[in-house]
C-alpha cells in the first residue's frame, strides 16, 4: 500500500493537515520534520491539533479523521486508543453529532456481537482503552484478522504523552516521582502497556497518530524507545500554542495545600455575589483525597456553610475518574446548561470536553508543568480572554525552593521542571514553551522576539506585571460575569487594599461533665424506661437487643447535657439521632418525671443551700475584712 502524504488542502485526498509551530515546555525546538516513508507503516507525530494553548476549532481534530475516512470510503475504520475509558464516551458523542458511527469498547460492554459489528464495518470509529488494545483476548482477535485489517484507516493514540507516564511506572521510576503521584486521574496504567508497539507495528501501510500537546522532546525519545519506533520514519507536525489571552497568575499559598484555605479569598459572599454571577470555573485538585475540604472552604467563602453535602448543589459539582457514570453526566450537562459556575475536577475532566463558557481555571499545589498546561488552557476557548491561577506551596519538602537551588548540573527531571515552574522569575507565557529558570538565558529573548514578531500583545503574567496581579489577588472575590473584562484588563487602576485569609476559629470542647449520683440516677432510669419500651414495641424475638439501639454512652450524654435538653428534639443530637419511631418521645416522658421525683427534687434542693450558704460566708468574710 502507498502510504499517503502530507497534504496543506483539508479537502483534498490523503490523510494529514499539517500546521506548525512549537509545543509547549520543550526545552528544544523541532524545526525540521522528517519526510514520511514510502512504503510501509507510516507514523505521524502532532503535537497539536486542538492545542489548549490555541483558539479552539472543534473542527480541526475532526478533519484529520473525516480525511481518513474518504480516503478509504464508508466502510472504513479507525481506532483510538485513550488513556481513560471517560475519554472516549466524550468523543463518541461527539463524531455521532457530526454524522460519523462510532463506538467506545469500554471493558464492560465489548462482546462478541460487537466484535462482528466491527469486522462487517458497522463503525468509522472505534475507541478503546490501552488495557483493551492489549489484554483483551477478544479485540486481540479481532484485530488481526485479514478483514478487519482491510478496513483499517488510521490507528490513533490521544494524548500521546501518557506512554511516557506508563513508562516510569514500569521502570519504576514513578515510586520516587513526586510530580508524577501529584496528579491522579492522568491515566490509568498496566505493566503489558509497554507491549503496544509490537501490536502497533503489525499493520502494513496502516498509518498511526500520535496526539499530544505537552509532550517535550526527552518524552518524545522515551515514547520512540517505548515503543520500538525509529524517529527517521516519523513526521512531527507541530501547533502555535500560545495563548496570549490567557493570563497565568501565580501567588504563594498562605495556608497548607490539605487546609485549601487560600480559595476563600477567591469567593465572595451570595449574597453580594448569586451563583448566578459567578465566573464559570473549573478547580483542579491534583488527588481524588481532597475534594470535601476544597468543597467546604468554597461553600465556607460563599456563606453557604454545610453547602458541600448537597449533591445539586448550585455553587459547585465534581467530577473525578472515580465519579459515578450518571454522575457524570449530570455534572457536565449542568454546567454546560449554566445551572451552576463551579466544577471541582481531576484531570479526568477536561481532556474530552470542548466548552468555551469556561472563563476560569484554579490550580491548587505544585504539579508536573505538562499537566498544568493542560488544565489551565480549558478556560477562554472562545477566543475571550481567560484567568489561570496556580496556588502553589511555598516550600516542598525534599524539593527546590527557590532559584538558587538550582545547579546547572541537575538533570532534568519532572520532579526539578515542577519546582521550577513554582519559582522561576521568568514570563510564565514563555515559560509555557521552554524550561527555563534564568532570565539572561538566550532563548527566553527568542522566545520572546518571536512572540513579537507573530504580534502578541505583552505578557500580564504574574512574573511580567507583579502588582497588577497582587491587585487582582486582592479582589478576585469581586469578580463576576460582568465586571470580569473590565478588571482583567484595567488591573492596575484597581484600589490597592489589605486583605487577610478569613481563618476559621477553633471550636471548643465543651468541658466533659463529671457523672455524680444525679445524674447516674438519670442514666440508669433512661435506660430502664428504654429497655422496658423496646420490649413493648417489639414483642417477639429479634436480631437485636434494646442495647444496639440505645446503650449507657448515650444515656449518659444525655444526663451531662440535661440543662440544655428541652423538648424531644433537643435529645437526638446527644445519641446520633432517632433510631426507632417514639425513642425520642419516650426518652423525653422519662426525663419529664425523673424532674418530678425525689432524686431529682432533693439534688435541686442540695444545690440551693450550697448556694445559700456560698453567699452567707462570702458576705461574712467582706464585713470582716471591713
Amino acid at each position: 500500500m502507498t502510504t499517503p502524504q502530507p497534504k496543506t488542502d483539508p479537502d483534498a485526498p490523503g490523510l494529514m493537515v499539517p500546521w506548525s509551530v512549537s509545543s509547549p515546555w520543550h526545552t528544544e525546538r523541532d524545526t525540521e520534520s522528517t519526510p514520511p516513508i514510502a512504503t510501509g507503516t507510516c507514523l505521524y507525530w502532532v503535537d497539536m491539533i486542538t492545542p489548549p494553548w490555541q483558539h479552539h476549532d472543534p473542527g480541526r481534530r475532526a478533519d484529520l479523521h473525516r480525511v481518513a475516512v474518504k480516503t478509504l470510503g464508508p466502510a472504513g475504520a479507525q481506532v483510538l486508543i485513550n488513556p481513560l475509558d471517560a475519554l472516549g464516551d466524550n468523543q463518541v458523542a461527539e463524531k455521532k453529532a457530526q454524522g460519523f458511527t462510532a463506538i467506545n469498547l469500554a471493558k464492560m460492554t465489548f462482546n462478541k456481537s460487537l466484535s462482528d459489528k466491527i469486522l462487517a464495518g458497522a463503525f468509522n470509529f472505534v475507541y478503546l482503552s490501552p488495557k483493551t488494545f492489549v489484554d483483551n483476548e477478544l479485540f486481540v482477535s479481532l484485530y488481526y484478522k485479514p478483514e478487519f485489517q482491510a478496513r483499517l484507516a488510521l490507528i490513533v493514540i490521544d494524548e500521546a504523552h501518557i506512554i511516557y507516564s506508563w513508562g516510569l511506572v514500569a521502570s519504576g521510576e514513578a515510586k520516587k516521582s513526586s510530580a508524577h503521584l501529584r496528579t491522579h486521574d492522568v491515566s490509568i496504567f498496566r505493566p503489558s502497556y509497554g507491549n503496544m508497539g509490537a501490536q502497533l507495528m503489525a499493520n502494513e501501510g496502516v498509518p498511526i497518530l500520535f496526539l499530544s500537546a505537552t509532550c517535550r522532546p526527552e518524552a518524545r525519545k522515551a515514547i520512540f524507545e517505548c515503543l520500538k519506533l525509529d524517529p527517521d520514519n516519523v513526521t512531527i507536525i507541530h501547533g502555535e500554542l500560545t495563548r496570549p489571552k490567557i493570563r497565568i497568575l501565580r501567588f504563594p499559598m498562605d495556608c497548607s495545600l490539605k487546609k485549601a484555605s487560600d480559595l476563600l479569598q477567591i469567593f465572595g459572599q451570595r449574597e453580594d455575589i448569586p451563583d448566578s454571577d459567578l465566573l464559570p470555573t473549573l478547580i483542579y485538585s491534583g488527588t481524588r483525597n481532597a475534594p470535601g475540604q476544597i468543597l467546604k472552604v468554597v461553600n465556607e467563602a460563599q456563606g453557604t456553610v454545610g453547602g458541600e453535602n448537597n449533591p445539586r448543589s448550585k455553587l459547585i459539582c465534581r467530577y473525578h475518574a472515580v465519579t459515578g457514570d450518571r454522575d457524570k453526566i449530570d455534572t457536565i450537562n449542568g454546567f454546560e446548561a449554566a445551572e451552576f459556575p463551579c466544577i471541582l475536577c481531576t484531570m479526568a475532566l477536561g481532556v474530552g470536553q470542548n466548552w468555551s463558557r469556561v472563563r476560569r481555571v484554579i490550580h491548587l499545589g505544585r504539579a508536573d508543568p505538562s499537566n498544568i498546561c493542560q488544565m489551565i488552557g480549558w478556560c477562554g476557548r472562545d477566543g475571550k480572554p481567560g484567568l489561570a491561577v496556580l496556588f502553589m506551596e511555598r516550600r516542598r519538602k525534599g524539593g527546590k525552593n527557590k532559584p538558587d537551588d538550582f545547579l546547572a548540573s541537575d538533570k532534568k527531571t519532572d520532579d526539578l521542571r515542577m519546582d521550577a515552574l513554582a519559582v522561576t522569575p521568568v514570563c510564565l507565557r514563555i515559560c509555557s514553551s521552554l524550561d527555563n529558570l534564568s532570565l539572561e538565558d538566550p532563548s527566553v529573548s527568542e522566545e520572546r522576539l518571536r512572540e513579537e514578531s507573530k504580534g502578541f500583545p505583552p505578557c500580564k503574567c504574574s512574573n511580567c506585571e507583579p502588582r497588577e496581579a497582587e491587585l487582582l489577588r486582592k479582589h478576585m472575590a469581586e469578580m463576576n460575569l460582568a465586571n470580569f473584562l473590565d478588571m482583567c484588563e484595567n488591573a492596575k487602576d484597581l484600589e490597592d487594599i489589605e486583605y487577610t485569609i478569613k481563618k476559621k476559629k477553633k471550636a471548643q470542647a465543651p468541658k466533659k461533665i463529671k457523672m455524680g449520683p444525679m445524674l447516674n440516677a438519670l442514666s440508669d432510669t433512661l435506660l430502664k424506661d428504654f429497655t422496658r419500651f423496646f420490649e413493648t414495641t417489639y414483642p417477639e424475638s429479634s436480631s437485636f437487643v434494646s442495647e444496639d439501639m440505645f446503650d449507657r454512652e448515650e444515656s449518659n450524654s444525655i444526663a451531662q447535657n440535661l440543662g440544655d435538653i428541652h423538648d424531644s428534639g433537643s435529645i437526638a443530637k446527644y445519641i446520633g439521632g432517632k433510631k426507632t419511631a417514639g425513642q425520642l418521645e419516650i426518652l423525653h416522658d422519662s426525663i419529664i418525671q425523673f424532674k418530678e421525683g425525689s432524686v431529682y427534687q432533693k439534688h435541686i434542693s442540695d444545690v440551693f443551700n450550697y448556694t445559700q450558704n456560698v453567699v452567707v460566708c462570702q458576705l461574712c468574710f467582706k464585713y470582716q475584712i471591713a
